[in-house]
């Protein structure tokens, strides 16, 4: 994803199977395979501390207007963008696992040839600080969504509040989280913030024809292509995406065992278009330890989004120097190590529940000596710079060098 839960001894996703179940119940150990959800940036939750911290050099000068906002080379004024610092982000160590950082493909439609003058950014407005989404989209919108699929055709509808699981957490308490609807061999479940998940047989699984193989480790690339357009073809009328791009990545655990992801994005071609899909509207397929389809999530992420305008952003090279300078935000437990250790860069947008604001960044994954194990793997850290240009953005965490 993804950095989201990248660490719960299960990353982050992008983020894992009960992170389908709703964001706040996300598992902290990976004690079976199937469990996997938010990616595998897994295994390697070993330091865990309240939100990520960042050291943000000198900063220009803010342009206030009258507004409130900053007026842009184009002529336009827009907000500056104020960041708030959320325990909903407080995840584990993003790192990310591999013998060479060519495995770590993640399907990315963002290259260095992209020239982006300015990227939209958008107001999360499923964002709170205990990590429940709302006010989301609202039990109107979220029945709506649950009769596009069923065609209006399902049993008696199960609603969870917050005051079932939450009461005092500030949300007022009959505030519905997410509905539920039974239909025999699956369950389909609407979250307040847009997110469809689907379950085969609570969890147990539906088998998938003879051929085909869908486990987290012993599957191979081809054969998780062959898989993925398989559900995707054969559970059209819940996934939809006529562009469909099927991506399957993998990382490991420190133990050298193989953790795949199974992918579905929505690519048309249209380069920001197709960014924004990457980042919010991912279609997650999960296997259980038997190989059955065991749960289809959904994201609908920007449904829940208001867009604040179309931002000036920097290019990866001044994000490098940034970089080099110190000016990132990271989960990591380390600085930076230098320039050399610098693996792979991209553009994503950071979508979490505990992102007041959905912005571009470019993340750095960055070699980590200090945690390279004796079965040649490797450790890649994920370190942020903010893609926006600085003057428009206030309120970033400093990193003091601590990590608690």
């Amino acid at each position: 994803m993804k950095a989201e839960d990248i660490s719960e001894a299960m990353n982050n996703i992008n983020e894992d199977f009960i992170e389908s179940a709703n964001e706040r119940r996300k598992p902290k150990s990976r004690k079976s395979s199937w469990v996997k959800w938010v990616s595998a940036a897994a295994a390697i939750a070993v330091f865990a501390f309240a939100g990520a911290k960042a050291f943000v050099p000198d900063r220009p000068e803010q342009n206030d207007n009258p507004v409130g906002g900053t007026e842009s080379e184009y002529g336009s004024v827009l907000p500056i963008l104020e960041y708030i610092e959320s325990d909903a982000t407080a995840y584990g160590f993003e790192g990310y696992m591999a013998y060479d950082i060519s495995e770590l493909e993640n399907g990315n439609p963002w290259n260095e040839k992209m020239v982006f003058e300015a990227l939209p950014v958008f107001r999360n407005n499923s964002f709170n600080e205990v990590g429940i989404a709302y006010p989301g989209i609202g039990e109107e919108t979220m029945l709506k969504k649950l009769n596009s699929i069923t065609g209006g055709e399902h049993g008696e509808i199960e609603y969870s509040r917050v005051g079932d699981f939450s009461s005092g957490s500030g949300i007022p308490d009959d505030f519905v989280d997410r509905i539920e609807a039974d239909f025999g061999n699956c369950a389909i479940e609407i979250q307040s913030n847009g997110t469809i998940v689907v379950t085969y047989n609570g969890f147990e699984g539906e088998e998938l024809p003879e051929g085909y193989s869908f486990t987290y480790n012993n599957t191979s690339e081809g054969e998780a292509f062959e898989t993925i357009k398989y559900i995707h073809q054969n559970y059209s009328d819940i996934i939809g995406l006529p562009e469909a791009t099927f991506v399957t990545s993998k990382e490991y655990t420190f133990s050298g065992e193989e953790i795949r992801d199974y992918n579905i994005y929505d690519f048309s071609g249209d380069e920001i278009s197709d960014m924004l899909n990457f980042s919010f509207n991912e279609v997650q397929l999960a296997p259980n330890d038997e190989g059955k389809l065991m749960l289809i999530r959904i994201n609908d992420k920007l449904s829940c989004a208001e867009k604040i305008g179309d931002y000036p952003i920097i290019s990866p090279e001044e994000a490098k120097d940034m970089l080099l300078k110190g000016g990132y935000i990271t989960t990591v437990p380390y600085e930076m190590p230098g320039e050399k250790y610098i693996a792979n860069t991209e553009l994503i947008y950071r979508s979490g529940i505990g992102e007041n604001i959905w912005m571009p960044y470019y993340r750095f994954l960055v070699e980590l000596p200090e945690m390279a194990q004796e079965n040649g793997l490797k450790n890649f850290g994920a370190y942020y710079v903010p893609a926006v240009k600085a003057e428009f953005i206030t309120g970033l965490p400093l990193w003091n060098g601590s990590f608690n």
